[in-house]
Parts: C-alpha cells; sequence; structure tokens
C-alpha cells in the first residue's frame, strides 16, 4: 500500500514547536538527578525496545513479554484474554510472571487465528507495549484471512488535509481509492466510514485493514470498487486534527449547545453534511447523490450513523451502524433521542435501499441496538440485524465490514 500526502508538510513547523531544551521545574537542578553530564540509560532499561514481544510460537501460543524491572504488578489485559476482560479493571486481566532479570511474561493459547488487541496494566497503569506500537498480534492460520494482503491489485490510502469550519480546525481525512483510481476516468460511490470513541481516523486502516479487506473483495469481484471517506469525528475541536489542541489550553471554554454524539445538529454532523461531503465531490471523481452514497462506522460511528444517517435519508441511502452506542454506559440513548424519527419514519420507507445493524453477540450494546431496530420495524421500516461473534470489537467490525461491504452500491 501506498500513501499518498496530499497536502502540507508539517515536519518543520513541528521542529519550530520544540523547544531547545526541557524546562526543568523550579528548584529542581539537573544535579539532583546525580549527575550533570548527559547520562547514559540504565542498561536494564536499555534492553527494553530490545525485547521481543509478543511471540508467536508454531502450536499458536503467544507468549507477551514486558521489560519493568522496577515494577511490582504487570498483568496483561485486551481482547486477547477472552471475554471477561476490561482495559481498566485489574480484576478483569491476566497477572504476569517477572523474570530473574526483569522481563515480565506470560504464555496464553493456543489461540484461534485472528488479530487481537493487547495492551499491559503496571502496577495499577495502563501501558503500551514499547516494542509494538499499535499493541496487536496476529496469529496466523493455515492459509491467508480475509483481511490479509494478497497477490492483487491495491488501493491508495490518502491523508488528505481540510478545513473543518464548523469546528474551526484544520484536518486530516483518511481516503481510500480503490485499484486503477489513477488510471481511469471513471466515477465511484461513496463509503463515509467512521471510527469509535477511543481512536481516530486512521483506526479503520491500522487496526481493522479496511483497505486490504477492500482491495481483496474488489479483486474478486465481490464488492464494488468504491471511494472510502475515513473523517475525525470529534465534535468540539481539532482532537487530534492539525495544530494546538484548544481543550488542552487553559480557560478553554466547550462549544455552545448540546454535543454528544445523540445530540441532532452537534458540529460533527455540520461538518460531515456541509464540509466533508462537498470536499471529497470536489476533490475526487465520485458519484455525487445519495444512491452513491453510504455511512457507517463501528461505536461512537455508529451512534453517528444513526443520528446523522436516519435524519438525512435525502444524503444517505445505504446505512450500516455497527455496535452503534457508548460501550461504558451501555444504554437505551437512542430510544429517546429517535422520538422525532419514529414519529415520522416515512422518509426512511421511501429512501433507504439498506439498513443493516450489526453487532457482536457478546456487546453490551446487543440489546439496545436490537430494540433501537425492533422499534423502527414495528413502525414498517425495512432493514436487517446482524450478530456476529465477538464482544465490543476489531474482530467484529472487520468482520462486519468484508460481510457488508458487497452489499453496498447494487
Amino acid at each position: 500500500m501506498r500513501t499518498k500526502i496530499v497536502q502540507g508538510l508539517l515536519g518543520c513547523a513541528m521542529m519550530m514547536a520544540i523547544p531547545a531544551g526541557a524546562q526543568i521545574p523550579a528548584g529542581m537542578a539537573p544535579g539532583s538527578l546525580g549527575r550533570n553530564d548527559p547520562m547514559p540509560i540504565r542498561p536494564d532499561y536499555m534492553r527494553t525496545r530490545a525485547v521481543i514481544s509478543p511471540v508467536i510460537h508454531p502450536d499458536r501460543r503467544v507468549t507477551f513479554r514486558l521489560n519493568a524491572p522496577e515494577a511490582t504488578d504487570v498483568r496483561l489485559t485486551g481482547h486477547v484474554i477472552g471475554a471477561k476482560m476490561h482495559w481498566l479493571s485489574p480484576e478483569r486481566t491476566l497477572p504476569m510472571t517477572k523474570g530473574a532479570d526483569g522481563v515480565w511474561s506470560i504464555t496464553l493459547g493456543p489461540l484461534e487465528p485472528e488479530i487481537y488487541p493487547y495492551s499491559y496494566m503496571v502496577n495499577g497503569a495502563g501501558v503500551s507495549d514499547p516494542g509494538n506500537r499499535i499493541n496487536l498480534v496476529e496469529v496466523p492460520g493455515d492459509k491467508p484471512a480475509y483481511y490479509d494482503p494478497q497477490d492483487v491489485p491495491h488501493g491508495d490510502v490518502r491523508m488528505v488535509v481540510y478545513h473543518s469550519k464548523a469546528t474551526n480546525s484544520v484536518r486530516y481525512l483518511r481516503v481510500y481509492t480503490p485499484p486503477g483510481y489513477d488510471e481511469s476516468k471513471q466515477r465511484y460511490p461513496v463509503l463515509y466510514l467512521q471510527h469509535g470513541g477511543n481512536c481516530c481516523e486512521y483506526s479503520w486502516m491500522e487496526q481493522a485493514r479496511a483497505n486490504t479487506i477492500l482491495d481483496n473483495l474488489i479483486a474478486e469481484k465481490k464488492a464494488r470498487p468504491m471511494i472510502v471517506v475515513m473523517a475525525l469525528g470529534a465534535r468540539s475541536g481539532p482532537s487530534e486534527g492539525l495544530g494546538p489542541v484548544p481543550s488542552q489550553r487553559e480557560g478553554f471554554k466547550p462549544p455552545p449547545g448540546r454535543q454528544s454524539n445523540y445530540d441532532p445538529g452537534n458540529l460533527f454532523e455540520v461538518d460531515l453534511l456541509t464540509g466533508i461531503i462537498p470536499f471529497i465531490d470536489r476533490k475526487f471523481r465520485t458519484l455525487a447523490n445519495a444512491d452513491n452514497r453510504a455511512l457507517s462506522g463501528l461505536s461512537q460511528g455508529g451512534i453517528q450513523t444513526v443520528t446523522i444517517g436516519l435524519r438525512h435519508t435525502d444524503v444517505f441511502h445505504w446505512l450500516v451502524p455497527m455496535s452503534a452506542g457508548a460501550e461504558n454506559q451501555g444504554d437505551d440513548q437512542f430510544m429517546k433521542i429517535s422520538e422525532d424519527i419514529f414519529a415520522n419514519p416515512e422518509p426512511l420507507k421511501k429512501n433507504l435501499k439498506l439498513l443493516h445493524f450489526l453487532v457482536g453477540r457478546e456487546d453490551v450494546l446487543y440489546e439496545p441496538d436490537k430494540r433501537l431496530a425492533e422499534k423502527l420495524q414495528s413502525l414498517g421500516v425495512k432493514l436487517t440485524f446482524q450478530a456476529l461473534p465477538g464482544m465490543h470489537e476489531y474482530k467484529v467490525w472487520r468482520r462486519g465490514l468484508y460481510e457488508t461491504a458487497p452489499l453496498l452500491f447494487r
């Protein structure tokens, strides 16, 4: 996969923003560290990045290792340990064993072939694996999986800079263009694919491998060639956009009005409808109509698919909410905030070509999503509801994209 930098170089600006030297708190001097000259890293900490982790064994067992010689309690967490895990609960993690060299380890499995997220808790604090930036481990099967790169034509994922008037910020879009886009004059349908609340516009690429899934489906002629747009779904400011983050500044005041994902008219909705979609239609060869425009997303992005998509069936004729809701709440906010939709379901009946709910069977949001789907069905709205094995996790959403992309634009 080639990543095209479509606009803007940040290197110089970032270098200018870095102070010439570290700022020492008042009352402290470099000598308080024990010496005034540059200090080498202790040998037992120098090996941190050299510790290979995870280690995948031939029988599909996996060993996780973390160099933490001064820690007193290290635990493994993440969906790799199973359905009872929770990222922030020590009681729902697995304890690791400390070796004489200060390296903690634990071995799991054999595990089923899959891509598993994981993390550590060190003395009660969540810690990423320093030797594995995205904290994923792929346990391979006997043959390549549907999400693995195949020997087929590949599309491109472009980093596109745009100015968001709604949020008064500059942001990135990740835009997938299908194989052959640059060599053709063809116009394409567009899927707007939204991330979850704990990440950003690139998570569908890094954690779900959306681009390779689509490459494989298109090569097999199972899915129609399409453009996929992944936007930063934060509502109140740049978040992980470009430039200083207003919410990190002293005296920051949030924007007026209700700005949760459940609230109609929030700033992301305004940004998507009045900023992003017109920008994409100008910059790319799109089929710029609702028949060729879909909206989908996971978790927070699932909420946005429901709250935006169901109210704007004149813009999107294809909707695929995945695990829609707030995992830490597991409540039924849709029923309250959707009263205006329930009162007038006729646009949904008339306009939607696909409304497909997808959620994990063990997800805390299974029941709320099912209740919303059943309510819409009782009003005569045609839809489908699919439950896949899994929790609130990328295993579900990755498979969900694989199974629903072929349904779009048919």
